[in-house]
Parts: C-alpha cells; structure tokens; sequence
C-alpha cells in the first residue's frame, strides 16, 4: 500500500467501485451537498504549449505544480468539507504507449537479423537507451509483440509530482480520478489501460454518495476502441446494467464524469477533437435521458461550460 492510499486519500477504484464511500449507507437522499470537480492538471503541457512541442515536449511541469499545490489548498480550506474531489482526466501530459524493446529485440531487431547497435554489451539498459531506440521502432514492427509498454519521456515523473502534491488533500476529501486522452491514450490499448488502472485505479466505475449514484466513465472508449474492442463492450455492458440499477432504485440523481463532453454547445453540432462525434453522442444522450442521468465532462477549450445542468451538457 502506497504512503497515499495509507492516508485515505488515493481510494483507487477496485473491483468497479470505490471504497471510500460505503454504499449501504449512502443509498438514501439525505439533503443538498456538494462536490468539487475540476480537469487536466496535465503535468508538463505549458512548458510544452510555449514551445509549440506538444507532442514531444513538456520537461518542465513547476507552473503546473504551483496551481495544483494552490488548488489543493483552496480545497482544503472549504468549510463545509465538498463529499469529494473529482479530477476528470489529463492528470498528466506525457502520453502513454510508447513502445520499449525487450532486451532481445536489442539484439536482433532489424529483419534481416541486423543488430541496430552491434557494439553495445548488456550493461546498456533500457532506460539509458529510450531516446536511441525510439528512432528505431519504425524499422522493426515484427517484434513489437515482444515489448512492453511504457510512455512518453517524464510520463514517471510527472506522474510521482502529482501523486506527491495530491498527498496533501484533506484525508476527508477523497479523491475521484477519470481517465483522459494522456492517461489512457487517443487510441487506447489494452496495456495502457492497465497502467492506468495499476497507476489510478479502474479506468470506469461507480459509486454512491448521499442518494447519488456516481459513474465514471472511460470516454477513450467511445472516442476510438479500435485496439481494445473488448473493453469497450465491457464497458458498454457494465454502464447498461448501472443505469438499470439507477432506474430501480429511483436514486435522487445518476451523474456521470467523462474526459471527452458528449458536446460543447449542441447535440448537433459537427464532430470535432473535442468533443464525440454525433452518432456515439445522440447514442449516449438517448441512454442516459431515458436513466434521467446527468452528464459532467471536460472541455480544453478553455471556455466555463454548462455544468450538470441537464443530461446533455458538458463542462
């Protein structure tokens, strides 16, 4: 168990729920509360975004910490206490999914049998070696079933800043943490959905808070599963059932937080990056109008949006 999770802060989503809520005592409306939600703290994307190296930069993230450190105090000093303290994807900037060799692949990578770097012995790591072979993985995509994942440069230490500056959330406030694009992937697979999961907690699940029915949801899924059909069926199915739950149990409210808005301003407005495109959209609407369920996501426009103000806004 992490120092973290010893403090009752990261309660990391298991088994499809979270545990710092129990829900046979949070089933019941017991009157108004509040939560506080807020997005993409994103570790490294202003340093990135100043030198026009989104993609590739972001090896500094001070900026970052010094506005989380100051949300993390303002959180702390409401009174009344918010239930909890929802993060809704982008926690960090470095993406996911870069592909690292086995030390095999180091050897014979090349087709042909060639070594890429014949005169190295194995003292050389992996990690010594990341910016070298990086160049490379074009070349040898026959052994890529062999590797591991990793993710872009700092991804580990972006990661380890935020964990040491969320450390200091009131142990009363849990934290809720949703999935994004540089958590999980544009196009997510399998193995970065799992270091999300190892990292954060479950990428999707729900929870019960003062009569509420919470659900998270892995909105990469619904953006592109082209590499984990699998798990977008899954969640499918599992957001199915939740929503017939909230029918049967008539909650006061189901709320669900997403990365990725269903849209910024309208139903119909046409597909873009930041938003889903229409027929997964008007798919998604039509389930949760029919639940009486809310929608909460993330717009990185920049723009204040409509929060929680109908099962078809977006934040």
């Amino acid at each position: 168990m992490s120092t973290a999770e010893a403090r009752g802060v990261f309660h990391r989503a298991r088994g499809r729920t979270l545990d710092a809520f129990p829900s046979g005592k949070e089933r019941e409306w017991k009157g108004p509360f509040y939560f506080i939600q807020g997005a993409d703290p994103q570790f490294g994307l202003m340093k990135a975004w100043s030198t026009g190296e989104c993609d590739s930069g972001g090896d500094e993230w001070g900026q970052e910490t010094r506005l989380t450190e100051q949300a993390v105090r303002a959180v702390n000093r409401l009174n009344p206490k918010p239930k909890f303290f929802v993060l809704c994807g982008d926690l960090v900037h470095a993406m996911p999914g870069l592909v690292l060799p086995s030390h095999n692949f180091i050897t014979r990578a090349m087709p042909c049998g060639h070594r890429l770097f014949p005169c190295l012995g194995p003292l050389w790591t992996l990690s010594s070696m990341r910016t070298k072979i990086t160049s490379y993985l074009c070349w040898c995509g026959h052994d890529l079933a062999h590797s591991r994942t990793a993710g872009m440069p700092w991804r580990k230490e972006q990661t380890e800043d935020l964990q040491r500056v969320l450390r200091d959330v009131d142990s009363e406030i849990p934290l809720v943490f949703v999935s994004g694009n540089h958590d999980v992937g544009n196009v997510p697979t399998p193995e970065t959905i799992e270091e999300f999961q190892q990292t954060w907690g479950d990428d999707y699940f729900s929870f019960w808070v003062g009569g509420v029915l919470f659900l998270v949801l892995n909105s990469q899924f619904l953006y592109d599963a082209s590499r984990c059909p699998a798990l977008k069926q899954a969640q499918d199915q599992w957001l199915d059932q939740q929503l017939s739950i909230a029918g049967q149990r008539k909650c006061q409210h189901a709320i669900v937080f997403q990365h990725i808005p269903l849209f910024l301003e309208s139903i119909d407005e046409d597909d873009d990056y930041f938003n889903l495109s229409k027929p997964v959209r008007k798919e998604m609407v039509d389930k949760l109008s029919k639940a009486g369920a809310v929608s909460a996501g993330n717009s990185s426009g920049g723009n204040s949006r409509r929060c929680l103000s109908s099962a078809y806004s977006s934040s």
